[in-house]
């Protein structure tokens, strides 16, 4: 149901959110083993919407209906079982339901995880291509359908039956295959140039490995040294939290400029990231490597596309500069233990395990 106001309107494309809307997921479920009726109510909040006192109100009003409290979720958060509840799949838009037409110039991301498919529009730029998924792109009245050397059989085929809903003409659809059919000069000439797209060459392995990446927030201080996260955009601590980015053929430890002088975390991470990696290399093409990217800094590309929102994510804490503050394990584990004082002077540049509080 869309909520605006106090109003709450019934849709029909369950599993088409838009990014300016507020809506309620209503899910009702019969326990097989006490026969008893189930009742979740999700409440969902796209980026670009505005959440007031009124659908607050509302959303409580729906909840108490159906006996329950109110799941909040935010745009890029949406748990697994929400996704299955909508049929297994998720298309998010960006604009509005009312506005939205086939003819809209779009590009939109087509991912698997955990069994569901998550479809996300982005912005049509060569910075949002991948060689590891599939990707549906509307451009001048063509319908382009681009796979990725490294996308998945559901993958392709979730591309294709979502890029039969996005055009008038299903037959004419044109399917590009990386490095095999993907020629296309107007396709390249709209997206830019077809050297900058992120496409390492571990994404032709992906297929046969299976596995997700997957995010661990590190506190050495709990019981529970490493949690997974979930989404970025619900974890609370992650812009203060060293961050594992399990990359299935690369680990990153990131370390949010307000993380930058948790020394102990930094160790833990860079050392199980290793310890995984070198675990890792008979299931493997290859043993993965393990960096470190310290913010402020230039995402690594293939990074970067992995997740949802990434980047976005922790814009929102600071300008990003030009340059890529990136160190292999080896030059990550001798900064945290020794530094020089030509390495202090510039504080967006700290060697790792210190921030701005011990220069002074």
């Amino acid at each position: 149901m869309a909520i605006a106001g106090s109003t709450a309107v019934p849709l029909g494309l369950t599993h088409i959110f838009y990014d300016t809307e507020i809506l309620a997921i209503i899910h009702r479920s019969k326990s097989s083993s006490t026969g008893l009726i189930n009742s979740t109510v999700w409440s969902w909040q796209g980026k670009s919407s505005n959440m007031g006192s009124n659908e607050e109100r509302k959303l409580a009003e729906l909840a108490k209906r159906y006996g329950t409290s109110i799941v909040p979720l935010h745009q890029l958060s949406e748990p697994i079982e929400l996704v299955q509840c909508l049929g297994g799949t998720l298309a998010i838009r960006q604009g509005t339901r009312a506005h939205w037409t086939n003819e809209n110039t779009a590009m939109h991301v087509v991912r698997s995880m955990d069994g569901v498919i998550l479809i996300d529009q982005v912005d049509i730029d060569i910075k949002n291509i991948c060689s590891g998924f599939s990707y549906c792109a509307s451009i001048l009245s063509t319908l382009f359908v681009w796979h990725g050397c490294g996308s998945t059989p559901v993958e392709r085929q979730a591309a294709i039956d979502y890029g039969r809903t996005l055009t008038s003409n299903p037959d004419e659809i044109v399917v590009l295959v990386e490095n095999e059919s993907d020629d296309d000069e107007m396709f390249w000439m709209v997206l830019g140039d077809e050297a900058d797209y992120a496409k390492a060459d571990y994404w032709k392995w992906r297929p046969s490995i299976g596995s997700t990446s997957r995010i661990w927030s590190v506190d050495s201080g709990r019981k529970d040294k490493l949690l997974p996260v979930q989404s970025l955009h619900q974890e609370q601590s992650a812009h203060t939290s060293i961050l594992i980015m399990d990359c299935v053929f690369e680990f990153f430890v990131l370390v949010p400029s307000r993380a930058r002088g948790k020394r102990r975390d930094i160790r833990l991470a860079l050392s199980v990231c290793q310890d995984a990696a070198t675990r890792l290399a008979t299931v493997r093409p290859y043993t993965p490597t393990v960096h470190a990217v310290i913010l402020p800094s230039q995402l690594p590309v293939d990074l970067r596309i992995q997740f949802r929102g990434l980047e976005e994510f922790f814009l929102s804490e600071t300008d990003v500069p030009e340059h890529m503050n990136v160190l292999a394990s080896r030059d990550a584990h001798t900064h945290t233990s020794s530094w020089g004082r030509p390495q202090l002077k510039d504080k967006t540049m700290l060697p790792l395990g210190l921030d701005d509080s011990h220069v002074s």
